[in-house]
């Protein structure tokens, strides 16, 4: 976890405590990208001992279990509150006020959110709703929302030079508001009457979209230049433009590739990096989820003797029939 960027003391405390630091067994990848909000930790062996309780720590840990493990007990100070299997895809919520402790004697692999109450706190208040003052869920229960946008947050982690921090920012604020609803005991329903963003906000937030193409900027930030919280941005920013700022940005990147390629000899692979994409093969899935054709096929289609836009749209259907 060494890193020149300040890591929130939870990580360092739940490291210490799991006795994953200078272990050859464990490993503990955290996101950058997402500034510490989830990590993945593993080992290939249980812990040698009883891991200590967490003590002084604030918010709300949410363990994602991607590996079954045969017996876990779990402790909130000195009372016992779970104890058995944990399968694949097993949820537990974990106030850290709790100073929760475990025994845990089995290789384990998990996803690891980290929660603020701020962020709880910030979606109530964007939906007129009470805040939340504790995450209620059974320990070790299975929650399909947690496990499919965790599999989301695992794929980053695997792969961080294919997400943005925007998407990312999206995705944890996703499961926040799950976390408010789900969890908090509170339901979330949007205005009857929402209205999208001003032609003030809407330029705003273009204009900062468009000048990080790579998608390495906040939400918050963007939402910010608006002055709306991250939740009625989010809301009212997809009221305006029928899809989440991240979809939209992605579809900004593939109509300047497609600008590029069109009046431009450059590479495939120099006009991905203009673009905002990570390499040319970030490039290739994009455009083709939007084209249905890889950006190769349709450069070749469309320029091919300089032909009219209607012969070469022509070509390139005879192309994705063939």
């Amino acid at each position: 976890m060494e890193t020149s960027i300040e890591v929130p003391t939870f990580w360092n405390q739940l490291a210490k405590n799991m006795y994953l630091r200078d272990s050859p067994t464990a490993e503990v990848q955290l996101s950058e990208i997402a500034s510490f909000s989830f990590g993945r930790v593993q080992s290939s062996e249980g812990l040698p001992e009883f891991a200590p309780p967490l003590i002084g720590e604030h918010g709300y840990l949410v363990a994602l279990q991607l590996k079954a493990i045969p017996f876990l007990e779990q402790f909130f100070g000195r009372k016992k509150v779970s104890s058995g299997l944990y399968p694949i895809g097993s949820v537990s919520a974990i106030d850290l006020q709790e100073e929760p402790a475990l025994f845990l004697p089995n290789p384990f692999d998990a996803l690891v959110v980290y929660i603020t109450q701020a962020a709880l706190d910030e979606v109530a208040y964007a939906h007129r709703l009470p805040p939340v003052k504790r995450l209620v869920w059974p320990l070790g229960a299975f929650d399909t929302v947690v496990y499919h946008l965790g599999k989301t947050l695992l794929t980053s982690l695997a792969q961080p030079n294919h997400v943005s921090k925007i998407f990312l920012d999206y995705i944890l604020h996703a499961l926040n508001c799950h976390f408010v609803s789900s969890y908090g005991g509170v339901t979330i329903s949007a205005p009857k009457f929402e209205g999208g963003l001003s032609f003030l906000q809407m330029r705003r937030a273009t204009e900062l979209l468009e000048a990080h193409l790579d998608g390495n900027i906040a939400l918050k930030q963007v939402a910010a230049a608006c002055e709306l919280s991250v939740s009625h941005f989010a809301r009212a920013f997809k009221q305006t433009f029928r899809r989440p700022p991240y979809k939209w940005l992605t579809e900004l990147r593939v109509d300047r590739a497609r600008d590029l390629m069109t009046n431009s000899r450059l590479p495939l692979a120099e006009i991905a990096i203009q673009c905002g994409f990570a390499d040319q093969s970030a490039l290739n899935r994009s455009f083709k989820r939007i084209h249905r054709v890889t950006p190769g096929v349709w450069r070749r289609v469309m320029t091919r003797d300089r032909t009219s836009s209607s012969d070469g749209d022509a070509r390139l259907h005879k192309e994705l029939r063939s």
